[in-house]
């Protein structure tokens, strides 16, 4: 089946990469959306053939037949071998940027690319058509995937956030557990090993979403909030008592 390899900061990749415990995707894996999904949505209403998009390459995301070509150390759109790789091995960020030209782009950008499988067929005005490896998304398929995916790993963060403090006061006791060790525990759950910038981001991002409209937050079970350090303290108490 052909799949789309989408541009995100590699802590994203990371994330959807480990977001099942039980199987961690490869780099070459490609993640499954539901077809009841919305990304799935959107991938089938702004599907199109390369054939019918210009000649320019969207940096941002690529088809199959496009990532298969640089794989072979070629140009998105083939032609004669730039420099020659194992194709076997997954396309690095500065490989992509080498093999479309761009030598300006930042070398400390912190960029993976996602494996994301297409949907196998759409229907294109009453007619049933088979998605092959040479489509892609739309660039307005694109901006709407990538808003998807980016709320989709900042509620996650925010989920996190509110079910550690449910734990933390769970069960008559009260557990110290900072912010940062929250935050450390998210990082470590889903394999993320983050820049102290992007550390700052998210903890902006919980501060911020928790006060924010934004609302269908996911439980996590208290399961998830039992890894030990030595840090924390363990209060029991009998009641709580409000002041108003």
């Amino acid at each position: 089946m052909p799949n789309i390899y989408l541009r995100l900061p590699t802590s994203r990749c990371q994330f959807f990469r480990n977001r099942d415990p039980k199987h961690v995707l490869a780099k070459d894996e490609p993640l499954v959306f539901s077809v009841y999904s919305s990304e799935y949505f959107v991938m089938r209403s702004s599907l199109t053939n390369a054939g019918a998009l210009s000649q320019e390459v969207n940096p941002q995301c690529f088809s199959h037949q496009q990532w298969r070509n640089m794989l072979n150390g070629r140009h998105p759109f083939g032609g004669n071998v730039l420099f020659t790789r194992d194709a076997s091995e997954y396309l690095t960020y500065d490989e992509v940027q080498h093999l479309n030209g761009n030598k300006e782009y930042g070398k400390s950008e912190n960029e993976d690319y996602l494996c994301i499988k297409l949907p196998s067929e759409i229907e294109v005005i009453d007619t049933v058509r088979a998605v092959t490896p040479t489509w892609n998304l739309d660039r307005s398929g694109v901006s709407k995937l990538l808003e998807l995916l980016n709320n989709d790993f900042k509620r996650s963060v925010v989920e996190w956030a509110l079910a550690t403090f449910d734990f933390c006061t769970a069960n008559g006791k009260i557990i110290a557990r900072s912010k940062a060790a929250m935050l450390e525990r998210y990082l470590m759950r889903y394999g993320i090993d983050p820049s102290s910038e992007e550390k700052d981001n998210l903890r902006r991002v919980v501060e911020r979403w928790i006060k924010s409209e934004h609302k269908f937050f996911k439980a996590y079970s208290c399961l998830d909030m039992q890894y030990e350090d030595m840090s924390e303290h363990e209060h029991h108490i009998d009641e709580f008592q409000w002041s108003h």
